[in-house]
């Protein structure tokens, strides 16, 4: 039996151009998962609002994240498919693509398709699940799906967001650091709208309880107490109605404290963008340091990384994959 794990990740512009950051939020944006309004509410919104102010924003970030690092998303997400598919057996092949930009989703699937596959495993690269990422991908997947004249088997992953070898592959991307020399370790994951939270209080899909969890699991790795750590959240959207306690604030409050050092982890990107690069690295780190703070280091995603990897090959355990 042949089958395809298929790796979906969020997308990126394809550059800073205004006209390219304009398109990746015009598709984000209108997706009806992400701004859950009714059609004409959310045409109205996103793009007689939202995007016409956030664009002058956005596009200079972009062109601050682009000119700093040449391993975009999208490096990183080839790098992926490319160490997976050395390690996976004969007759299964992993795919990698994007739901709001190239590789897309539907190409990617026509592909898979026309190789025939008999089974697929599509994994949303978030490990917690949300309805603005894993919920946007898995719906979308069933449309096209839904289309094709034969079905293959299907298998989704929802979330994994306590999976043992996530848990490990995320501590170790701190190999190298000195966790115990840090006042403080920060678990920063990206914000929701209460809105979204509220649909899923209380049910195994509710986010801020896997976050939560996710960061006590990665704690007790590292062997840190609970005063040693803290959950935030950043990239809101607006200081009203959004997740918190956000990054910021936390940042704010440790180095009132006297907590100069902090290390930031991002449990909750697989891989390395915008919010990890640019957001974070820079954003934050001259916002602790305006407070008071001395030094502010981000570790890296997940990425490509070989615990990744062997995370993943896991995670696919549907598959019954037996590693090379």
């Amino acid at each position: 039996m042949s089958s395809a794990i298929l790796l979906v990740n969020v997308g990126s512009p394809k550059n800073a151009s205004r006209y390219e950051v304009a398109k990746f939020l015009f598709r984000y944006l209108n997706d009806r998962r992400v701004v859950s309004l009714p059609f004409l509410a959310r045409t109205l919104l996103v793009n007689g609002v939202i995007i016409p102010f956030r664009l002058g924003k956005s596009a200079k970030r972009y062109r601050n994240f682009f000119a700093g690092s040449r391993l975009t998303l999208l490096h990183h997400a080839h790098a992926l498919e490319q160490t997976l598919n050395e390690r996976l057996p004969h007759g299964c092949k992993a795919f990698v693509a994007m739901q709001h930009s190239q590789p897309s989703l539907s190409g990617v699937l026509r592909k898979i398709g026309q190789e025939g596959f008999d089974r697929i495993t599509l994994i949303p690269l978030f490990p917690q699940y949300a309805e603005a990422t894993s919920g946007s991908v898995a719906a979308k997947f069933y449309r096209k799906i839904g289309a094709w004249k034969v079905i293959p088997e299907i298998s989704v992953v929802e979330s994994f967001y306590a999976h043992p070898m996530y848990i490990r592959a995320l501590v170790d991307t701190l190999h190298g650091y000195d966790v115990a020399g840090y006042d403080h370790v920060v678990f920063s994951y990206h914000s929701l709208p209460m809105t979204h939270v509220a649909r899923v209080k209380g049910t195994p899909r509710c986010y801020p309880t896997a976050c939560e969890y996710t960061s006590r699991l990665a704690a007790e790795q590292l062997r840190l107490d609970t005063h040693r750590y803290s959950t935030a959240y950043q990239s809101c959207m607006s200081p009203h109605e959004w997740l918190a306690p956000f990054t910021n604030d936390v940042l704010a409050r440790l180095a009132q404290e006297g907590r100069k050092r902090v290390l930031l982890i991002s449990p909750g990107m697989a891989t390395d963008c915008l919010e990890t690069i640019y957001e974070l690295a820079h954003e934050s780190r001259e916002f602790f340091l305006s407070h008071g703070g001395s030094a502010l280091d981000v570790a890296p995603c997940l990425n490509s990384s070989n615990a990744w990897v062997e995370a993943l090959m896991e995670i696919a355990a549907p598959l019954e994959i037996s590693k090379k």
